[in-house]
């Protein structure tokens, strides 16, 4: 049998890892060969261990892990392995030591420094994944043989049972394919592309949507004022490269502040986005690996029995749980930080109580009227006292220094940091509601794709702490402004304009680079990845679309793909066996599909690499 796995990042390496072990588990005697398709090699092209040191995850490298364990629910054996802090601190130092990686002291450096509540460098996660590719194909039966392929898979096609794959050069036929393509670009936009002719034409510089670990910004000079468009994860890694990896450095003053020392290479920058605000801070994680709340109104035991009896439920309804559950954590938390005459474990029987709402408790317990849950607020914390750029400029400044105090108080301490924890620790259960498509397409659309996952993402997918208060010292050192909500970019006369639309005074900033800082969310419709573009037209794959009541069709971009094992399914229904697509492709048909596996959670990315690898080894005839 011949396996394909196009692209080598965690998701086809926990692949591999599965195929490998449910190999040995059912001494599968067949001959095997696994082909791994990947321009980047192993770890891929988001992880590449040469990629600049300053690019950090955003996730703690003691709650990151490649290896299943005893919380997954799935049908094979687990195999137990370190997470990435464990590895690094064990394995980590002699692997890289014996390896020829581009930044060696950095890296070694990093270890040294690195705790259990570290967010560690891209490149180091790079580094574990190949180091666990390598510490899996030591394991493989001797039937097993493995080849890697720098080739890019263009297009595939169906010759009877078998696939054949084909790059520009050769093809390769095979049995089953797990295409796990992560990060894509899209076509840019009629907007864009005036952009870029408006760039060419008056001698600035525009950067397109691109992973800004690829992109050059080395010809910015410090004289050249740049407009980032967008606050996301993106804008981050940009404001990196302009900044710390020209010679700028942060530092603690006297009091414990962050400051930020210049370079005079930095150039001034100006960025902002609709909402106008970074995303939330992290909380500092208190909790140990597999600690969560309980999930009281969208529970495992709810959702699954939906699931179990392929009953729906309404977009107000998973909305009001979701925020019932995040209230009940928050003001639980708050009793024990505010209220020390209020038992803490009655005050959460009677919460959990409570579907139709808290009011009549919060009343009953004297909860202040300044302590509830405001949930416009969380929404837009923007005050309507704030109409224009002075009263924005000193609002940002308390804004985000109470962003980062919050956030460090810890997911046990503080009330709204616990509370946004809970949307993550909630994340399995949206998964699969989402997945099982228990709402109506109606509700989905409403509710998840145009109210929610712009929420969650605003509160619950932030970047680290310290990554605020970086941004935070490149304001008050003058290197940053952030220009207010409303974000708004113009061609005029020979420079970019940017100003906030909702500020009265509309004060504008002029540019002479404009850098898209921000990641679409990735369309099948519009992507530039030729695999996905010659499957729609090959009419193996088609476009996941919600049939709406007023008679509208809304294409989601997504892959369709079957609902457990990401199978992809055909224009006319049918399901592609043996094909497996999944990841950001699948992004809308499946939820928030990014993101590395997290130890002791029952992770839906291990227990999909379990699926899908008996799914295969199954079928083996």
């Amino acid at each position: 049998m011949k396996i394909a796995l196009i692209g080598a990042g965690p998701r086809n390496l926990m692949a591999f890892e599965r195929l490998v072990y449910w190999a040995l588990d059912r001494k599968w005697a067949d001959e095997v060969k696994i082909l791994i398709f990947d321009p980047f090699g192993i770890g891929g092209r988001v992880w590449n261990p040469n990629q600049n040191h300053e690019l950090k995850m955003n996730s703690l490298a003691s709650k990151i892990t490649l290896f299943t364990d005893d919380s997954i629910q799935m049908e094979g054996n687990p195999h137990l392995g370190p997470t990435l802090f464990e590895w690094a601190t064990t394995l980590g130092k002699d692997f890289i030591e014996n390896n020829n990686f581009k930044r060696q002291k950095l890296l070694l450096e990093e270890i040294d420094h690195l705790t259990k509540y570290s967010y560690s460098s891209r490149a180091l996660f790079g580094i574990y994944q190949q180091w666990f590719f390598q510490h899996v194909e030591k394991r493989m039966p001797s039937n097993f043989s493995i080849e890697i392929h720098s080739n890019l898979i263009h297009n595939v096609k169906l010759d009877k049972e078998k696939y054949i794959l084909l790059t520009d050069e050769l093809a390769y036929q095979v049995d089953a394919i797990s295409a796990a393509l992560g990060e894509g670009m899209d076509e840019p936009s009629d907007a864009e592309k005036e952009a870029q002719a408006f760039a060419e034409a008056h001698h600035l510089k525009y950067v397109p949507v691109r992973y800004p670990a690829e992109v050059d910004v080395d010809d910015i000079a410090p004289t050249d004022q740049v407009i980032i468009r967008g606050l996301g994860l993106s804008f981050i890694d940009y404001l990196s490269e302009l900044t710390e990896r020209r010679g700028g450095v942060f530092q603690r003053d006297e009091r414990g502040s962050l400051i930020y020392t210049r370079s005079g290479d930095e150039p001034t920058i100006y960025a902002s986005s609709r909402r106008g605000l970074p995303y939330h801070a992290r909380g500092l994680d208190q909790k140990k690996v597999g600690e969560t709340y309980p999930r009281y109104f969208l529970s495992d035991a709810y959702v699954n029995n939906l699931v179990l009896k392929n009953q729906s439920i309404t977009g107000s309804e998973f909305i009001k749980r979701i925020t019932l559950d995040v209230e009940l954590t928050y003001y639980v938390t708050l009793a024990k930080l505010l209220y020390p005459d209020i038992n803490p474990v009655e005050f959460e029987k009677e919460l959990a109580t409570a579907s139709n709402g808290f009011k009549k408790i919060l009343d009953k317990y004297n909860i202040s009227a300044k302590d509830r849950v405001d949930w416009s607020a969380w929404e837009n914390p923007i005050p309507t006292s704030v109409t224009d750029t002075a009263s924005f400029t000193t609002f940002i400044k308390t804004y985000l220094q109470q962003d980062i105090d919050i956030a460090n108080e810890g997911n046990k301490v503080s009330p709204f940091t616990s509370a946004v924890e809970k949307l993550r620790e909630l994340r399995s259960n949206i998964r699969k509601i989402v997945t099982y498509e228990l709402l109506s397409d109606d509700d989905y659309v409403k509710y998840v794709l145009k109210y929610f996952n712009a929420l969650n993402s605003f509160l619950a997918v932030g970047p680290p702490a310290f990554r605020i208060e970086q941004i935070l010292a490149l304001i008050k050192a003058g290197v940053l402004t952030l220009t207010g909500p409303g974000m708004v970019v113009e061609n005029e006369n020979d420079h970019f304009v940017t100003y906030s639309s909702v500020l009265s005074d509309h004060q504008r900033y002029s540019g002479d680079v404009l850098i898209e800082g921000r990641l679409p969310q990735p369309s099948a419709e519009t992507t530039q990845n030729p695999l996905i573009k010659n499957l729609l037209a090959n009419k193996m794959a088609r476009i996941y679309s919600l049939y709406l009541s007023d008679g509208t069709l809304f294409k989601t971009g997504a892959l369709d793909v079957t609902t457990e094992t990401a199978e992809l399914v055909t224009p006319n229904g049918k399901i592609m066996p043996n094909f497996f697509l999944w990841g950001l492709p699948t992004e809308k048909r499946h939820w928030l599909t990014n993101g590395a596996p997290i130890p002791g959670v029952n992770d839906v990315r291990l227990r999909m690499a379990d699926m899908i690898a008996a799914r295969i080894v199954k079928s083996a005839k």
